[in-house]
């Protein structure tokens, strides 16, 4: 199940610009949500009675949008005591008022539920609806047994009703973020809800994108709740990439234009018997708008470059045993003198030579650079300092390359991959790509002490698959060399090559897939953006 993200408000989507698009850009954590129902509630005086009412109206809304008319339909409403179950208890009211087969289970005690909660099931109650202790069964469900502020391991009376939800609903629409997980990691520590739809308030929730939570959210649908976004904006440093802000990295190309207007990049790389990772860079960059696409290879390597790809240029180089090495410095050096951003590291070895030739392309290229598989390796076993490059760099491990880049494993790394895509960034003062599902993509760039994390929702595992990130690396590399920041051209790359692995995979099937693939279909993903603006 993969997760996809709308953003609605009682007016509609609007035109997705300005402040609007900002909001809908932006990723919460539960704490600033917290926040800004403060805000709201005292600072512009809306109750938080007004806020549940508008959050459980939500919910009714999209179950009517989804499974059309409501009346004697048998719907379940499972709620727990807190704010999230006061939700819920809105959501029962307004089934109830649409003839529906409403059926409400209170996980807890009734002397449990106070407050602005208290006051929704009161009038719940007052139309007639049972709400009893009692497990419902029903093809559809809401769960609004927790909220954003349950962190750890659901109680037993909590699991127990999940465990129910999951066994006997067809559909379940969870409210806010499914019981379980963890809004602000996506972390499952205990049994969760498995959830069709989510509908999240606000914002979505940092959570709600990250595995394994994500992978339990199904559609997650985000609505207004009576904010004023201009008046309470939310102070966040997390946000997720949208098809917008890649297409504004493909504008209508200008009538006078020529190879040069699109940039040109080079790629170092490849070895005996990985001549085709360089290959797949430079075919990806061209695939993604470049003008042009050197490959600077091993003189062994080129002859295998050569015929792989009729438009890429290669430029082979002085080699030892068949790799890079210091011999090669002079001839890259050079062919990067005419580049506009330099991919470097596919196919590369970790020989010695290789590595420190790579450490020292990192220091003396003063363009762009993307810095992959081997020039991660090489970074790892010897860091050198990137601060005082004069252009940006992006580097784009995978879990064991980042691991290897901060002394870890792999395992700790997928245990908590905000925390390694940020430490990653800070560390090398770099854009950092963390790849795998929902890929993130941190800037570490500058000194602020909060770095900017965007999280990637396209792609699929048939993108799991040798090669595929020598083929994000082009793309990278393409977007640099047209003059894109490196924050941007990585958050648009990344997007990009998800949305043509996923186009890939609806034609051919995840199992057969390759990463060849995904450079054929990228020109349907350009197409596609631009056909949906």
């Amino acid at each position: 199940m993969h997760a996809t993200t709308h953003y609605s408000t009682s007016e509609g989507c609007g035109n997705r610009t300005g402040a609007l698009r900002d909001v809908m850009m932006k990723v919460v954590t539960s704490s600033v949500m917290q926040d800004l129902d403060r805000r709201a509630i005292h600072g512009m005086g809306v109750p938080r009675v007004v806020l549940m009412e508008n959050a459980g109206r939500s919910v009714f809304e999209v179950l009517c949008e989804r499974f059309g008319p409501l009346r004697a339909r048998p719907i379940a409403v499972l709620c727990g005591t807190g704010n999230n179950g006061g939700d819920g208890f809105v959501v029962a009211r307004y089934l109830k008022l649409a003839g529906a087969d409403v059926r409400v289970h209170l996980a807890g005690e009734m002397d449990r539920v106070r407050g602005d909660a208290a006051s929704h099931l009161a009038v719940l109650r007052s139309l007639g609806v049972s709400v009893t202790q009692e497990l419902p069964s029903a093809e559809i469900a809401v769960d609004a047994l927790l909220g954003t502020g349950a962190h750890g391991a659901p109680r037993e009376g909590i699991a127990e009703a999940i465990g129910h939800l999951n066994r006997t609903a067809r559909h379940v629409i969870a409210v806010d973020v499914p019981s379980g997980v963890d809004a602000d990691t996506g972390a499952v520590p205990g049994a969760a809800v498995r959830a069709d739809i989510t509908v999240t308030f606000g914002y979505p929730k940092l959570g709600l994108l990250l595995a394994p939570g994500t992978w339990l959210a199904g559609e997650i649908i985000v609505r207004d709740i009576g904010f004023d976004w201009s008046v309470l904006p939310a102070s966040s440093q997390y946000r997720w990439v949208d098809a917008e802000e890649v297409r504004a990295c493909f504008p209508k190309r200008p009538r006078d234009a020529h190879k040069g207007t699109f940039g040109h990049v080079l790629v170092v790389g490849g070895s005996v018997g990985m001549s085709g990772a360089p290959t797949l860079a430079a075919r990806a960059a061209l695939s993604c708008g470049a003008g042009l696409a050197t490959v600077a290879a091993p003189e062994s390597a080129q002859r295998l470059v050569a015929p792989r790809a009729d438009e890429v240029i290669t430029k082979p180089v002085p080699e030892c045993a068949g790799a890079l090495c210091a011999e090669s410095l002079g001839r890259v050096l050079d062919a990067a003198t005419l580049a506009d951003a330099v991919c470097i590291g596919p196919g590369g070895t970790r020989l010695p030579g290789a590595q420190a030739l790579f450490r020292r392309l990192m220091v003396e290229i003063g363009k762009p650079m993307v810095a992959d598989a081997d020039a991660l390796n090489a970074l790892a076993e010897k860091p050198v300092d990137l601060t005082n490059r004069n252009a940006p760099i992006v580097l784009t491990p995978h879990p064991g390359e980042c691991g290897r880049l901060l002394g870890i494993s792999a395992a700790q790394v997928q245990e908590d991959r905000l925390g390694a895509v940020t430490q990653t960034a800070k560390r090398y003062r770099a854009v950092v790509v963390l790849k795998g599902a929902r890929t993130l993509i941190a800037d570490g760039s500058s000194s602020e002490v909060e770095v900017p994390v965007a999280v990637n929702t396209t792609g699929n595992p048939g993108m799991a698959t040798g090669g595929s990130g020598d083929v994000l690396t082009g793309m990278i590399g393409a977007l640099l060399a047209r003059g894109i920041g490196a924050f941007e051209a990585a958050c648009a790359g990344v997007y990009l090559h998800g949305l043509a692995g996923d186009l890939a995979a609806a034609s051919l099937g995840e199992h057969s897939m390759v990463a060849g693939d995904i450079i054929r279909f990228t020109s349907a993903a350009i197409k596609t953006l631009e056909e949906t603006e």
